[in-house]
């Protein structure tokens, strides 16, 4: 028998049981967390003062830890370039049988400063997801869906598919001033364009858009084999929207690889929030985004703390605080696509987000778990060693498309998020359809002690994947 996995299985123990010793926690991540999701940074959403507080916090917070700077061009920042096109006006009308019904408080952004579709055929979709798109009949159409999660995924698949709109149905819960506040702004790269006009109308004029089928159609879209229906009629819309450039920021600082330095195990975390989320006069106006996701930048944060004081990693370790997630993971695509352009390999990279919604004790489950079957099996040994249970199911896989870590994954980097958040899907759902991008999602609200564990797991997650005797990657 071979020595080398008993070595390396004890090099793995010794490790975990270290990075344990060395405990981060609960109030830790409270003092960031604080400060991240107070009301002086507004929600953190980029391209607002708020934003650019959270930036600065997140840059001194990685000097402070002794980190070096570590975005592609040598700077603490990867300037990201960002176009915020909000809808001003928009008038539509269904036409049927020769009758002209229409919609009211329509909220629209066109994909110009002025958009028009014109005598356009109507089709249901339900809730289709971006990787079904293609194959659906939505060629020259206007695709109606439920307001869902990846509406930017979507939006492109519909346009690269042939579609002309996209409209969803928003709960009847939403206000029309919440709509608009929410949904009716959208942010592109600089020099890009929505690929589509989309609109927001509520489920309460569902039936002027569909029919007397609406509520069939409705409650039919829930099922997973549900295929595009069309409806009867034609759609007009006509739309002017407002457009303002600005800068926003990856925050990237790293550890340098003592003997492969142009291979790194990057750790991300986005600072940014969706801000004002609540229209004038509201008694709560900021959405804090404390779980989602000053928990993370917090874990980030802390973590980098502990890896920078200990012994020098084998390979290279990244932190990148990425900006526009909540917009369509913008900044971590950027930063894949800028990463590539140089000499460093990403063998792996670890993704935090929404870790402050379970208490201590949850097993390690995994967004991305089996697709990657190496860094499945040194997370599980990792969790155990340090005395975490492992959850090993794939519920959690349905989360892949909605972190970070997709933005990495689709460029051919192993992306996985490992956490106590996503082991039980009642909780993690409990918390979607409740604080969720809405205002109480504060300090108040959230528990930090499984946050605690799972920032132990990344201490120790980040020592395995940074050694290549017990993570080869070839």
């Amino acid at each position: 028998m071979s020595l080398r996995p008993i070595l390396g299985l004890a090099a793995l123990l010794c490790s975990a049981s270290a990075a344990h010793a060395q405990h981060i926690t609960p109030q830790m991540l409270r003092d960031h967390v604080a400060i991240l999701a107070g009301d002086a940074y507004e929600g953190r959403e980029p391209g607002t003062p708020g934003g650019d507080r959270a930036e600065a916090y997140v840059l001194q917070a990685f000097a402070d830890a002794g980190l070096k700077p570590g975005a592609p061009d040598g700077r603490w920042r990867q300037d990201v370039a960002l176009t915020a096109i909000e809808g001003k006006s928009a008038t539509a009308s269904v036409t049927r049988g020769g009758r002209t019904t229409p919609l009211t408080n329509m909220v629209a952004i066109g994909a110009q400063p002025d958009t028009r579709v014109g005598d356009a055929g109507i089709v249901y979709a339900g809730g289709l997801e971006a990787d079904a798109i293609a194959a659906a009949p939505v060629r020259g159409k206007v695709v109606v869906m439920p307001l869902s999660a990846g509406r930017a995924a979507k939006g492109r698949a519909l346009a690269k598919a042939g579609a002309v709109a996209a409209i969803y149905l928003t709960p009847v819960t939403i206000s029309e001033a919440d709509v608009r506040e929410n949904f009716g702004r959208s942010t592109v790269r600089d020099g890009e364009a929505l690929p589509i006009p989309v609109a927001y109308l509520s489920e309460a004029q569902a039936a002027g858009l569909l029919g007397d089928r609406a509520a069939a159609l409705a409650k039919a879209g829930t099922a997973k084999d549900f295929r595009p229906v069309d409806i009867d009629g034609t759609f007009d819309l006509t739309a002017t929207t407002s457009r303002r450039r600005y800068t926003t920021a990856n925050i990237v600082g790293m550890i340098p690889g003592r003997t492969r330095p142009n291979e790194a195990v990057l750790l991300s975390a986005h600072w940014d929030h969706i801000g004002i989320c609540r229209a004038e006069g509201a008694p709560d106006r900021i959405c804090n985004g404390a779980a989602d996701n000053a928990s993370g930048t917090a874990i980030l944060i802390e973590v980098a703390k502990v890896l920078a004081k200990g012994p020098a990693p084998e390979r290279s370790i990244y932190f990148v605080a990425t900006t526009a997630e909540e917009k369509g993971l913008i900044g971590a695509d950027a930063y894949a696509a800028a990463v590539a352009e140089t000499p460093l390999k990403i063998v792996a990279n670890l993704n935090i987000d929404t870790a402050a919604i379970v208490p201590t004790g949850m097993p390690v489950a995994m967004v991305g778990r089996g697709n990657h079957p190496k860094i499945d099996a040194i997370v599980d040994a990792t969790a155990r060693a340090i005395g975490r249970k492992v959850d090993t199911d794939t519920e959690a896989n349905i989360m892949v498309q909605r972190q970070d870590g997709w933005a990495f994954g689709k460029r051919g980097i192993p992306a996985v998020m490992a956490t106590g958040s996503v082991s039980d899907m009642k909780r993690l759902f409990a918390y979607l359809d409740g604080p969720y991008h809405k205002p109480n999602d504060d300090l108040a609200h959230i528990d930090l002690s499984g946050a605690a564990e799972d920032a132990d797991l990344h201490v120790a997650l980040a020592r395995a994947l940074a050694d290549p005797a017990r993570y080869p990657a070839n």
